[in-house]
């Protein structure tokens, strides 16, 4: 927020690292809306092109495989590349991938260009936290890793009311070209003002000293360490096993929400652009409150790794409310718990994203990043197919029942792995 009393341009005038992290913000929401165009259209595309809940978990799949694939290698091209020229190269060609969406004629077309459109997006999570790793300050880290993640629920609630609109009146190859246009617009953006702060024309040479002398004092537990070596580390296990664990949840809402809303609620296409944004705006609280907050009482004194892992717990108590979210006969009542789980989320995935960056040096961020995202892919792959098997046999209480389990038994891995020596 701008202080009263200042403009714009003398707030950003030594603040250059906020404008940063909401060129970060500007990223991550235009990945989701890419990625989410497909969930809001899922049921005009089953019946328009003929396929069902396994076909759909196929092409979800190929997506997850696709983004698996690209962590293996993105994060070593990012560390290798830098930020700027890697993430720009990724913006291009997933914003390509998504408007190729818009020729699709069945399920195994989709599922060629979804693969694609995974394979850049996984360059956005690892790029995005090396980014702030290299500009922000471990005292601010939190709410701005916060912001950064809820780029990506921006790009959730955007894509109901928006990609239903444009299907509506141009159909819906119109909604593919139009969020995957928006990519080469923000690649203009991203080019002219993003660099590091060595290379930045904007910084002042007090804030450049200031991000230099802070991340200075942050010592990370882990030495800088080739990606083989970090792979075996028990850092990268420990997150990569939590991630297998709660990255499904992420998955989950963002590709199955519209489609439960209209098949086990009655929600139409117009209703779900009017409907379907309110619970991942709820994320916008949850990420940069439970952010904010782990800051908060890292300012107040305590260790980095004990604030991130209370907001942590508390997240995961809040998730079991899945088990009631889709018991309850009252759809308004569900719909505000679907909200509160996805706010929980939030809180844990802007946390647990903080812990990864605190966790090994800046050089090592973006490989460890892409190393423990790849569990989260793995995760969602299998979660994924065996959603879409489920659904078809028994419907979505089993699938909520067992999604509200899984934030408690990856906290208590984590719980588990900070009493063991690293």
């Amino acid at each position: 927020m701008i202080p009263p009393g200042r403009t714009l341009r003398s707030f950003v005038h030594g603040h250059q690292r906020w404008c940063v992290v909401a060129l970060l913000f500007l990223v991550a929401a235009v990945n989701n809306l890419d990625r989410q165009a497909l969930s809001v259209l899922a049921g005009t595309l089953k019946t328009t092109l003929g396929f069902g809940n396994v076909e759909y978990s196929y092409i979800v799949t190929a997506f997850l495989a696709a983004y698996a694939l690209g962590y293996a290698f993105c994060g070593t091209l990012i560390d290798r590349w830098g930020v700027k020229l890697a993430l720009a190269a990724a913006l291009a060609f997933w914003s390509l991938a998504g408007m190729a969406h818009a020729v699709a004629v069945g399920w195994l077309s989709l599922a060629v260009f979804r693969f694609l459109l995974g394979l850049g997006e996984s360059f956005n999570s690892p790029a995005g936290v090396k980014a702030i790793a290299e500009w922000i300050p471990p005292r601010e880290r939190g709410l701005s890793m916060a912001v950064f993640s809820n780029g990506n629920i921006c790009g959730a609630v955007l894509a109901p009311p928006l990609v239903s609109f444009v299907a509506l009146h141009f159909g819906w190859q119109g909604s593919f070209i139009a969020t995957g246009a928006l990519g080469f617009v923000l690649l203009a953006v991203w080019w002219r003002f993003y660099d590091t702060p060595d290379r930045h024309r904007s910084i002042t040479p007090e804030e450049r000293t200031y991000i230099h002398d802070q991340l200075a004092t942050a010592t990370p537990p882990v030495p800088k360490q080739s990606m083989w070596k970090l792979l075996r580390h028990p850092v990268c296990l420990w997150f990569f096993v939590a991630r297998f664990l709660t990255d499904p949840t992420s998955y989950f809402f963002s590709f199955w929400l519209p489609d439960y809303l209209q098949h086990s609620r009655g929600f139409s296409l117009a209703m779900i652009g009017l409907v379907a944004w309110i619970p991942f705006l709820a994320s916008d609280v949850g990420g940069p409150g439970g952010g904010a907050f782990s800051d908060f009482l890292v300012r107040r004194g305590w260790q980095t790794k004990r604030a991130r892992l209370t907001l942590m717990g508390g997240a995961a108590l809040i998730m079991p409310l899945a088990a009631v979210a889709v018991r309850v006969e009252t759809v308004w009542l569900a719909v505000a718990l679907i909200a509160l789980l996805l706010a929980a989320q939030s809180c844990w995935m802007a946390n647990q994203l903080t812990l990864i960056s605190e966790s090994v040096p800046r050089e090592n961020v973006g490989t460890l990043l892409a190393l423990t995202a790849l569990g989260g892919s793995v995760g969602g792959m299998l979660s994924t197919l065996l959603t879409g098997r489920v659904l078809e046999a028994y419907g979505y209480v089993p699938v909520f029942t067992g999604l509200g389990l899984l934030h408690l038994t990856a906290f208590g891995v984590l719980l588990w792995s900070v009493r063991r020596p690293a």
